[in-house]
């Protein structure tokens, strides 16, 4: 990393007896110094700081993702790295930013500490490939569908638009009638719950709160198509987080949603999904590919995107701003389904 070096930084650990003034830039949650209070009165400072925040959380995070895969040498300790990473960011809160006494002094400062942790000048791409997926086209493909899809369109279990990338989605029809009524019931027993009212049930169906939808594919290229069924329901993991939040506290809160709140956050942020095959016998088997938000082909392959339980863009966490996204590629030559990691993206940002 460009910036202060590692003998420079251990060379003064005495300045970090004393308080420093931030751990990573100003703290606008709880502003207490005149300096956080300078810094988080001003809209364009705020967004200046989050940014800083997030380059030095995901900078963090990216020093230990994966470290085997990343090929670093057999002594790299990427729990040394990162307290280098925390030591350098607190030595420049300290000699650069607290020392800004203007707006403008504060914008440079932000963006040249914001390029020298990303390594570039100019604002990285939304997403990079990690360790693996780099010679494939399917990946190179996605990757350009994550980049040219804006920040704030990004949703934790909604696909982003895939128009002209070569990626299409299975096409799913909506189950109706008895085999709507049959199929719920099975699901209900898989989900170890009893299935509620029928008029009730079917209620949420016609509502758009639950869906139940089925698609003829050729999964294993055998010429024949197989059914799959897809079982789409509301889940608090789609909703956007602020990085401290708990699931217990995310289930708790939902609990107390009525259904009509939850329906809107659920059409805006997109359905938990589950996939089963239908049989010839109208006994549905369930894909182990739980989290998996949807299923994509491109020509006759079929990949599964799972997203991280993407959390607030704005206030970043310690273990980073959002996390990966994997694609992975049904085989089906065996006797069973199986899945592989094909494609793994890191969220800049």
């Amino acid at each position: 990393m460009p910036g202060f070096t590692k003998s420079a930084v251990l060379g003064s650990t005495l300045l970090l007896l004393t308080p420093c003034v931030w751990a990573v830039g100003a703290n606008c949650k709880k502003p207490t110094s005149e300096l956080d209070k300078l810094i988080c009165k001003s809209a364009m400072l705020k967004i200046e700081n989050n940014a800083l925040q997030v380059a030095y959380y995901n900078q963090r995070a990216w020093l230990c993702e994966l470290a085997s895969e990343l090929q670093h040498d057999d002594d790299w300790d990427c729990v040394e790295a990162k307290k280098t990473l925390e030591v350098e960011q607190q030595l420049w809160d300290k000699a650069v930013l607290a020392q800004c006494k203007t707006n403008d002094c504060f914008t440079r400062a932000y963006q040249a500490r914001v390029a020298q942790i990303n390594g570039q000048d100019t604002p990285l791409p939304n997403f990079r490939l990690t360790t693996y997926g780099w010679g494939d086209k399917e990946c190179q493909a996605y990757l350009k569908v994550l980049n040219r899809t804006p920040r704030e369109d990004f949703r934790s279990c909604k696909l982003p638009d895939l128009t002209g990338s070569g990626f299409t989605t299975l096409p799913f029809k909506p189950v109706e009638g008895e085999l709507l009524k049959q199929l719920d019931q099975q699901i209900a027993l898989i989900y170890h719950r009893k299935q509620n009212n029928w008029q009730d049930q079917l209620q949420k169906y016609q509502s758009g709160y639950l869906k139940l939808e089925i698609a003829d594919v050729d999964l294993n290229k055998d010429g024949k198509n197989e059914r799959i069924v897809k079982y789409s329901y509301p889940n608090y993991h789609c909703e956007m987080w602020e990085y401290d939040a708990s699931p217990l506290d995310k289930a708790a809160e939902w609990e107390l949603l009525p259904d009509e709140e939850v329906l809107n956050k659920t059409r805006s942020n997109g359905y938990n999904n589950a996939y089963f095959t239908l049989g010839v016998d109208g006994v549905i088997s369930y894909f182990n590919i739980k989290g998996r938000n949807e299923i994509i082909r491109m020509n006759n392959d079929f990949y599964a995107v799972s997203k991280g339980y993407f959390r607030n863009s704005i206030n970043p966490g310690p273990v980073g701003s959002k996390q990966d996204i994997k694609v992975s590629k049904f085989d089906f030559s065996k006797s069973r389904l199986e899945l592989s990691s094909w494609c793994g993206f890191w969220y800049n940002y």
